[in-house]
């Protein structure tokens, strides 16, 4: 029944875009229940929507080995992925001008 209850609460947070409030939320279900999927795909929105797509990956990873029918962690999977690569992108950018800015 508290699993239950926590897991409304975290959606609920989520649709008020208050992820830290949902995170916590999905990790007092998470803290019973290391494989609940839906906890761990709550959480992985909360991630990505706070741009912590390492996190939100690794969060869809163990739901999907939980469920890999879920089409829903898989999408989520594929958004943080590039959502990854480019934050990388921009990083190896700024890195790679900083480098240039010390060469003159």
């Amino acid at each position: 029944m508290k699993q239950a209850c926590e897991l409304n609460k975290a959606m609920c947070y989520l649709k008020m875009n208050d992820y830290s409030e949902a995170k916590a939320a999905c990790n007092s279900v998470l803290k019973d229940d290391k494989g609940n999927v839906k906890a761990l795909f709550r959480r992985a929105q909360c991630e990505h929507a706070l741009r912590n797509f390492e996190e939100c990956i690794r969060d869809c990873k163990h739901a999907a080995e939980a469920d890999p029918q879920n089409r829903e962690v898989r999408a989520l999977l594929k958004q943080a992925l590039e959502g990854q690569k480019e934050v990388d992108r921009q990083a190896k950018g700024m890195y790679a001008n900083m480098v240039n800015g010390l060469g003159k």
